[in-house]
């Protein structure tokens, strides 16, 4: 296998936009002076972390990742919620099965999606790269990025043993290393409740996209009235931010939810449309388990329960708004929504 995280010249410097010389091991940019570095063979072009770690503290999460956990996805996945102090056990367990359902789950995604062998594609927000792995069978132009380099190394060691080929890359989607335009399609799962400016980050994955091209979303849906899929409280979005709070700390041992944005998929339609990206199809977020059966019992329950429902014309329009949550492609075309509608799938 061959990764291709630092062979490219291409990047962008994500704070003036001026395109990068590749050093022997970092990027330097010559207008601001300013250099990114190759950490574990993956290039970290990030001004800021993500809200639950400094760079500092983030890096070294990364190391003990390479240097102290196996070297298998599985092991470093375990190893990776054994030193994170605020996900629970039952959590935990949750939480691994989501990242192995991941490729099944982007399958189906991406057939929705409709890449081909002709895209260039970008997984927003990549983990640990089940979306990659689905979208090796369609394309050969495969990119993943992410805010925590704890997370691409775990993923870099998964596409490794699956024998798959991304570049990957460490960065603020709202300040991406990439050229304008470079992207025909891209995916962002569950992206958007955890960056910093919901607003920002369609702006910059509508600036990423070519004319033409899809975005395909997913989230957690605020306005739910059923249990949340995390926390597992139900309606929890609408109670005030400080109850909120209080009331999954004492419930939940944790909150879960204190860096997490709160979406709605009419929210998410108003920022795209100001960003240029307009709805072309809106749904209740459609699931594809696993065959090995990693979600425990009451999950898969849930999960098989939620799709019948889903499948019934009249509920299927009520559970795009006060269902768990939704999927949405938006494309960067001329027409508005407005003009031709959404196909609300």
């Amino acid at each position: 296998m061959r990764l291709n995280t630092g062979g490219e010249n291409f990047f962008v410097c994500p704070q003036c936009r001026t395109k990068l010389s590749a050093q022997t091991d970092h990027y330097q940019c010559s207008r601001c002076n300013r250099e990114y570095p190759v950490i574990f063979g993956i290039a970290d072009f990030r001004i800021r972390s993500d809200p639950y770690l400094s760079l500092q503290q983030e890096r070294a999460k990364a190391k003990r990742l390479v240097t102290e956990a196996e070297q298998n996805f599985s092991a470093m996945l375990d190893y990776y919620y054994e030193i994170t102090d605020d996900v629970p056990p039952a959590l935990a367990t949750r939480y691994k099965a989501y990242h192995l359902n991941g490729p099944r789950q982007a399958q189906q995604s991406l057939a929705r999606l409709g890449v081909s062998s002709g895209d260039v594609f970008l997984d927003a927000g990549c983990g640990t790269g089940g979306a990659l792995i689905a979208a090796a069978e369609h394309c050969s132009h495969i990119y993943g990025v992410d805010i925590a380099l704890r997370w691409l190394v775990i993923c870099q060691q998964r596409l490794k043993e699956q024998g798959i080929t991304a570049t990957l890359v460490c960065a603020d989607i709202e300040a991406p290393p990439f050229p304008d335009g470079y992207f025909s399609k891209i995916t962002a799962t569950d992206l958007l409740e955890n960056v910093y400016s919901v607003d920002n980050t369609l702006v910059a994955l509508g600036r990423l996209l070519k004319t033409g091209g899809k975005l395909w979303l997913a989230g957690s849906n605020k306005f739910c009235l059923g249990p949340h899929p995390s926390t597992r409280l139900w309606a929890v979005g609408y109670f005030p931010g400080k109850l909120r709070s209080r009331l999954v700390k004492r419930l939940r041992g944790v909150d879960s939810l204190r860096f997490i944005n709160l979406i709605s998929p009419g929210r998410i339609i108003r920022y795209a449309r100001q960003s240029g990206l307009h709805a072309q199809m809106l749904s209740p977020r459609m699931v594809a388990l696993d065959e090995e059966g990693h979600y425990p019992a009451i999950d898969r329950l849930l999960i098989k329960t939620y799709m019948l429902v889903a499948r019934l014309p009249v509920l299927r329009q009520l559970l795009i708004w006060v269902g768990p949550a939704f999927e949405m492609i938006l494309g960067k075309s001329p027409y508005s929504m407005e003009s031709k509608g959404v196909d609300q799938a």
